[in-house]
This record gives structure tokens, sequence and C-alpha cells, in this order.
């Protein structure tokens, strides 16, 4: 009996090895946006209309965009816009960041998506964006964070023109 536990003892302990060798470097593995985006993306930005450029005619009265996680460890995206006309329109979106396109819901739309939307990140305070609609592309950017944290740049392309929305923290109390 006593060699039986010894024989089984050795070979758990291999197997214990092998596995061990076999996982990757930790320290490299991301497991969900916590891990990947910059920590100073997170909570409540406002348009900055001073410092942003749209083609003529596009530009929102306002604008706030609010980046939090989920449970699940996705980005998630609320925003608040007052168009052009005055219309207020809402929406979110998620991000896994894993490549997958997330639907993007809109107030009007309900629970039927508007679109859907990927984040992924190509630096490390670069997200680049693309959004479809039934199956084509119709919006492509980059949001990027500035080192200090005080400043997000969305440059986007959409129905062929570009446009650059800044903002800076929101202080919802103020």
């Amino acid at each position: 009996m006593r060699s039986f536990s010894i024989m089984v003892f050795i070979l758990a302990c291999s197997f214990a090895v092998t596995a061990q060798a076999a996982v990757p470097d930790a320290s490299a593995i991301r497991r969900d946006a916590r891990e990947q985006i910059p920590p100073s993306l997170i909570g409540a930005w406002k348009l900055s209309s001073e410092e942003s450029r749209f083609p003529e005619g596009k530009a929102p009265r306002m604008q706030y965009r609010i980046f939090d996680y989920t449970e699940q460890g996705m980005l998630l995206v609320d925003y608040l816009t007052m168009t052009t006309n005055g219309t207020l329109t809402s929406g979110n979106w998620t991000s896994a960041f894993d490549g997958s396109f997330r639907p993007e819901y809109m107030r009007p739309y309900g629970a039927t998506p508007f679109a859907m939307v990927r984040l992924v990140k190509t630096a490390d305070h670069a997200l680049d964006l693309v959004a479809m609609k039934n199956g084509v592309v119709f919006e492509t950017g980059r949001l990027v964070i500035a080192p200090d944290g005080k400043t997000l740049t969305f440059t986007y392309q959409a129905g062929g023109k570009t446009s650059v929305a800044v903002y800076h923290p929101w202080d919802l109390i103020h």
C-alpha cells in the first residue's frame, strides 16, 4: 500500500510540474477590461465644444460619456447627447476587448440593437473603435486618453467626414 501511495504522489508531482510549465506568464494574460484600459478613462466626461471639431451643422449642443465596468469585467459606455436640433438621445454599449462586436442600444430603439460596436486596445492610451449597422461599417475612430488623464480625444470618421470630439473629466457635483 505504501508503494502505491508513493507512486500516486510521484505521478501527481510530475503532472503538477508539467502543467505549471505549460501555463504562460500570468502577467501577460489579459482577462477583462479592468486590466486593459487606462484607469483614468473610468468616470464621467463632458464634451468641450470649444476644443472639438465637427462637420458643419453636426456639432452637438452637449454630450456626456460615462465609462465604467460591468459585473462581467467588460467596459460599459453610457452617453447622453443633445443634438444640433435639440433632440436628446442616450445609449450604451459594452466592450469585452476580445475583438468581438457588441450591441449598442439607444433609447428610441428599446431592446433592439442600434449598431454593433468593437473596441480594441491598440496602445497604452489608445482604443480603436469600429461600428456597424446591418453588417456595414458606418463609423471608425480612435479614443486617446492623455497621459495626465485630463483629456479624452475621440477622432472618428462617419459618412465620409471626420470629427474630433474633445472631452474633459466632468465633476458631477458642480
